[in-house]
């Protein structure tokens, strides 16, 4: 450990005789984010990128949205976005936004090419029900992009309609049901502005892709969502068995829930 190490992790000592604390990623006593846990969030150099896509009971003609995130929902980052979100632990969010940041900024290297001359594009976060944000105090997603480095102006305009149930246990089909409808968008705030939706955790898609639908509804134009994390599970396709493909598919998981099963011989982006 050099001379800098040691100075940190002596005033760690000392702040934790004053101020007892567990680590938000293994409950280690005495410090935030013990030192395992931050080498287990150090931060990549690429992104993951996936397409979301519309369940059969959706929006006739809708197409799948882009995604880009950074990490998988398990581990370190679940155990400390878990203390973010249901413990006001935000001395995670640094940590988490700046992995965040890699799949903002990848997101934003492979749109604004694609923009339309003169079009820029912002960041559009994801609201909170108003039932969870009267719980915290505030948006975690917001308070990850803080610290998620240079990116877009921030667009704001979307509000829950209404409050839908708990999506924990839902499957896909039915997450898709309970949030149908129940997002739109603020008066014309949104019209004619170009967006790069956020989240923290995707599962199925069916927050982002209601969100999409309300950004269209209220004249914007979606091009696609940045997280930091997805419950993604990795399982190849009917046709890499048989040698045809050499990518993988990767496929929505529920957060503690069982695995949606994978369609064989469909590709996906990864």
């Amino acid at each position: 450990m050099d001379t800098r190490g040691a100075v940190s992790e002596a005033i760690l000592d000392g702040l934790a005789v004053l101020l007892p604390v567990e680590c938000a990623g293994c409950g280690t006593a005495d410090r935030g984010i013990c030192a395992d846990c931050r080498a287990a969030l150090v931060v990549p150099d690429h992104a993951e990128h996936h397409l979301l896509e519309v369940p059969a009971s959706g929006a006739a003609g809708a197409h799948g949205l882009p995604l880009w995130f950074t990490v998988g929902y398990d581990g370190v980052p679940k155990e400390v976005l878990h203390a973010l979100k249901e413990a006001g632990r935000l001395d995670g969010a640094r940590p988490l936004g700046r992995l965040l940041g890699v799949a903002v900024m990848r997101a934003l290297e492979a749109i604004e090419p694609r923009l339309p001359v003169g079009a820029r594009l912002e960041t559009l976060v994801v609201p909170s029900s108003r039932a969870a944000f009267r719980t915290r105090g505030y948006n975690p997603v917001e308070s990850l992009l803080r610290w998620a480095g240079p990116q877009p102006r921030r667009a704001t305009g979307l509000r829950y309609r209404r409050t839908p149930r708990d999506q924990a246990s839902l499957g896909a089909d039915e997450r898709w049901s309970n949030l149908s409808g129940s997002v739109g968008a603020v008066s014309r705030r949104l019209e004619g502005r170009h967006l790069l939706l956020i989240d923290d955790v995707v599962t199925t898609g069916a927050t982002l892709l209601e969100c999409r639908r309300a950004a269209e509804e209220g004249g914007a134009v979606v091009w696609g969502a940045a997280a930091l994390a997805h419950t993604a599970k990795v399982k190849r396709t009917n046709s890499e068995l048989h040698g045809d493909l050499v990518s993988w598919q990767v496929y929505g998981g529920g957060k503690g829930a069982e695995s949606n099963r994978p369609r064989l011989g469909r590709r996906v982006l990864d």
